[in-house]
């Protein structure tokens, strides 16, 4: 059996050779958790203008979608756009200070949180009232909560490659 046999995962970050695919993970949260260098980011096409506002309003859409109006609705909702590309979201969030890349397991990250939080939303989805949404007969208020009398809250967002293998076999 040759070494390369034996580590096969190799880190895209820092071209370590790993045994296993976890000892490779263990190593980039370890040595890379804070990464954002995206090894193929010269691949990723710059998106037009078009498809981002497209998708910005998708995302707005369906977040106003989820806000509720009654108290059953309170808690962590969790929001999820099929399809939605992987160069949108790194035009969108690699320049904020938490933007992070996982190579390995192909998924970025970036979380907003508090008021800074909230304003920064704002301008990268380029809509004031992104966050809430009102029932027109009621009046009552569904909203995306940053910070009350408790502290601070975080909104995060992720994204990851899902690879679907298909095997075919024929005589």
């Amino acid at each position: 059996m040759s070494d390369a046999n034996v580590f096969a995962h190799e880190c895209p970050l820092c071209n370590q050779y790993f045994p296993s695919r976890s000892k490779l993970l263990t190593h980039e949260k370890n040595k890379h958790c804070n990464n954002k260098i995206i090894p193929h980011h010269t691949s990723l096409i710059l998106p037009s203008i078009e498809l981002i506002v497209y998708y910005q309003d998708a995302f707005i859409v369906l977040i106003k979608k989820r806000l509720g109006f009654n108290r059953h609705s309170i808690g962590s909702k969790r929001l999820s756009i099929d399809a939605f590309p992987e160069t949108i979201f790194v035009h969108l969030f690699e320049n904020e200070p938490t933007f992070r890349y996982s190579p390995t397991q192909r998924k970025y990250y970036c979380q907003f949180q508090g008021k800074v939080g909230k304003e920064r939303l704002k301008q990268i989805l380029n809509y004031e009232y992104w966050n809430f949404r009102q029932d027109p007969k009621t009046k009552t208020m569904g909203y995306v909560l940053f910070v009350d009398y408790k502290g601070a809250y975080k909104v995060n967002f992720s994204w990851y490659l899902d690879i679907f293998l298909y095997f075919i076999y024929t005589n």
